[in-house]
């Protein structure tokens, strides 16, 4: 993780590029109708996301300024393995696929 309170020459500009940059991924998070509250600590700035479906339990994504992304879900409790294991791999192979993607266009 970088450290956020870094001193010298450049380290005001960089963090506030990074805090920048932050508040337009918890902007488009919410565009997405997801509740952001971004964090800005000595450390390290994060965002915290959390989707809201009516008769679901919240779906909650964290992003780090290094690029650290989670997300954490709810399976339904009756679930089976291979459902569990059916809707995990769909969303890997969705995120990998992006991945890929964005990789080969900035080359």
């Amino acid at each position: 993780m970088t450290d956020a309170t870094a001193s010298g020459p450049g380290a005001a500009e960089d963090h506030a590029e990074t805090a920048r940059r932050m508040r337009a991924i918890a902007a488009g998070l919410e565009a997405a109708g997801l509740t952001t509250r971004l964090h800005d600590t000595r450390a390290a700035l994060d965002i915290t996301a959390t989707l809201h479906q009516p008769g679901c339990k919240e779906t909650e994504v964290i992003v780090d300024q290094d690029g650290y992304v989670e997300i954490r879900y709810w399976n339904h409790a009756g679930a089976t393995p291979a459902r569990v294991t059916a809707v995990i791999v769909r969303a890997l192979t969705a995120i990998i696929i992006i991945i890929i993607i964005t990789t080969t266009q900035r080359t």
